[in-house]
């Protein structure tokens, strides 16, 4: 095996703090040393170097992304793959796949198929519930000794009071979060059971009224996290409220930790960066759960991200076949890809100097495997060598003509932010061309 040096390169690292430049050194799957102006006769051998000019760019642990659908099995290679490309070194994926995590072989089947140690790591949410009612609890227990790091019913609410207190219950007793799409179904008209055949749209307002499209009220969110929360602390829980998009939703999370509540949430870059008015084109990509929000709303997400009310950003990946998006609004399917753009639009954060950049890498790597109690990903000495190149300073343009899942809501949408090399126990798993390689004897 040769030696892997990274020169001149600034370290981001939100574990310690660090935020400077030098030199890192790579032995197998370990990071060896992290000092200023290596030698290499610093070495106790002669291996051959393969040697990385890094200067201007920043080296950060991977991101972990907690929020992705995969939509079948057979698209999880592939899922990885394009991952790795886009500086994602783990992600969590959602029950609400074909077929449904919500039983112990089914989550074992997963974990062993995504096996790979060049490829990001799949960790697994277990269905909270059997089925969509929210009827029958899962075999939480035996789901999280298969791997399942969390429970949740993915894009469906825990609707069902009592069963989600019993479920609350037993994943405090087996220390596992219970993560929640926080939306009233039934007042949203999302619910499948409902008397009407009305189903919410778009956020309720002047634009949905405007555009004859049928309101989701941005109350859904609250009433449903309001509920929670009490439930919560009933059961001494942790509660993860996924996606959250609302000033309301946000205002009462804020409350709920001053007081004590275990409880976090996460945020998706929809929502930070496009409202509402994005549906005035009937462009499907913009259709999505939940709902793109009023201006308000979005100037909401960005103060609870400023003041650490919201804890991580996740892509909400769920990546949709553009026969489904070409359909009259109403009846087009909900969501878009995420995972390869989930990187360049928090940047934007950086960009615009609403959050430092060492906040943002953080929202990304650090909160997150706090969310969910995985190891602490550190660029540190005698630490796995798993992280991100990227360059912070060069400018990029989201074209969705170039990206490999669709749709997006980003077309068009500019920034400055590249990954450059994604490295995974020590491995490239992805180098674009511009970062520049020479082996050394």
């Amino acid at each position: 095996m040769t030696y892997s040096v990274f020169k001149s390169i600034k370290v981001i690292n939100p574990a310690t703090s660090l935020n400077d430049v030098s030199d890192v050194v790579v032995e197998n799957n370990k990071i060896i040393a992290i000092v200023k102006n290596f030698k290499q006769e610093d070495l106790d051998d002669k291996r051959p170097i393969t040697s990385y000019d890094c200067s201007g760019l920043v080296m950060s642990p991977g991101i972990i992304d907690i929020r992705v659908n995969i939509g079948k099995t057979e698209n999880l290679i592939l899922t990885q793959k394009i991952a790795a490309e886009n500086g994602i070194t783990s992600m969590v994926i959602l029950p609400n796949q074909t077929p449904k995590l919500n039983n112990p072989s089914i989550i074992d089947h997963i974990q062993r198929q995504s096996e790979n140690s060049s490829l990001p790591k799949v960790w697994v949410y277990g269905a909270a519930t059997k089925d969509d009612q929210s009827l029958e609890m899962c075999e939480l227990g035996l789901m999280s000794e298969m791997g399942a790091i969390g429970f949740t019913n993915g894009n469906k609410s825990i609707k069902n009071s009592l069963v989600l207190r019993r479920v609350m219950s037993y994943a405090a007793m087996i220390n596992r979060p219970i993560i929640q799409h926080a939306e009233d179904e039934d007042l949203s008209g999302l619910n499948q059971a409902s008397t009407t055949s009305i189903k919410g749209e778009m956020n309720e307002g002047e634009i949905s009224t405007r555009l004859g499209l049928i309101g989701i009220p941005s109350c859904a969110e609250v009433i449903m996290i309001e509920r929670d929360i009490r439930l919560a602390k009933l059961t001494g829980v942790h509660y993860h409220v996924a996606h959250v998009s609302t000033r309301d939703g946000i205002d009462v999370i804020r409350k709920a930790k001053k007081d004590g509540v275990k409880i976090s949430c996460d945020t998706a870059p929809p929502y930070f960066t496009l409202n509402e008015t994005k549906l005035l084109s009937y462009d499907t990509a913009f259709k999505l759960s939940p709902p793109l929000r009023s201006e308000d709303d979005r100037l909401a997400v960005i103060e609870g991200i400023q003041d650490g009310t919201i804890d991580a950003i996740a892509s909400d990946h769920r990546a949709r076949s553009k026969d489904t998006k070409i359909q009259p609004f109403s009846a087009a399917s909900i969501g878009a890809s995420g995972i390869e753009t989930l990187f360049l639009v928090t940047m934007e954060l950086v960009n615009k100097k609403i959050i430092s950049i060492d906040k943002a890498i953080s929202l990304l790597t650090v909160n997150p495997a706090n969310i969910l109690n995985l190891e602490i990903p550190s660029l540190d000495q005698n630490k796995n060598a798993t992280f991100i190149i990227f360059d912070e300073n060069i400018p990029s343009k989201i074209d969705k003509n170039n990206l490999k899942m669709s749709p997006t809501p980003f077309n068009g949408r500019k920034s400055f932010g590249k990954i450059l090399g994604t490295f995974i126990n020590g491995q490239p798993s992805f180098i674009h061309n511009d970062l520049k390689v020479k082996v050394e004897k």
